[in-house]
């Protein structure tokens, strides 16, 4: 029986953040493995600023690529339609198998938005929650207690959470960089901005003439 964390995202690209993020859940909570889900079309997130999902795929994929303990799904990139996460781990139950333990890993910006999952409590039965404490969002326990998931799983909440240094880096400001010229040297792995640099990623549209 292994203990798998789920890590999902737009990774809008990924970056040094994402990567200490999942070390540190790996780590703090003694994970067999964690696995990266880019998204494919978020239902919590606008999608018109997101490239298509085979680029921020590949770029996942080379910047875990040295790490054992990090695998990469397409799962949702290759799923047409939105992509809900209750629908993610249903999928990955039958994939695994139902005798491994799944993490779903997320920031405190999400469980705070709980109310608005798709069949929450449903997930709430599939998966244990392991929120990562980034500041300046803080976890809002009231939320979480008059959510459909309850009391109980308010305290494993809250038992499991990981605390992280505050890092100061985002896709968005690394996109802004991206579009102004700026480098973004040190901020994502050194083969992320290689495949930025050789696509033509993220730059600014120019205006039809």
């Amino acid at each position: 029986m292994m203990d798998i964390g789920i890590f999902g995202g737009s990774f809008n690209p990924i970056h040094i953040g994402h990567l200490i993020v999942a070390e540190e859940v790996f780590q703090q909570r003694k994970l067999s493995k964690i696995i990266f889900i880019p998204t494919g079309i978020s239902p919590h997130k606008e999608s018109g600023g997101l490239i298509a999902s085979s680029h921020r795929y590949q770029m996942v994929k080379q910047a875990i690529s040295d790490n054992d303990h990090f695998e990469v799904s397409d799962i949702e990139v290759k799923r047409s339609g939105k992509s809900y996460t209750v629908d993610t781990i249903r999928t990955l139950r039958e994939e695994l198998g139902r005798e491994h333990n799944l993490f779903l890993i997320m920031g405190t910006d999400m469980i705070n938005e709980i109310s608005t999952w798709k069949d929450i409590e449903m997930l709430s039965q599939m998966c244990h929650f392991i929120v990562v404490n980034r500041f300046p969002v803080v976890m809002n326990a009231d939320i979480i207690k008059k959510s459909a998931i309850g009391i109980k799983k308010k305290a494993e909440i809250e038992k499991l959470m990981v605390q992280i240094p505050s890092i100061g880096i985002s896709s968005t400001e690394i996109r802004k960089k991206l579009e102004t010229g700026l480098s973004i040297k040190y901020l994502v792995p050194t083969c992320v901005e290689n495949y930025i640099r050789t696509h033509s990623l993220y730059l600014k549209r120019q205006p039809h003439v």
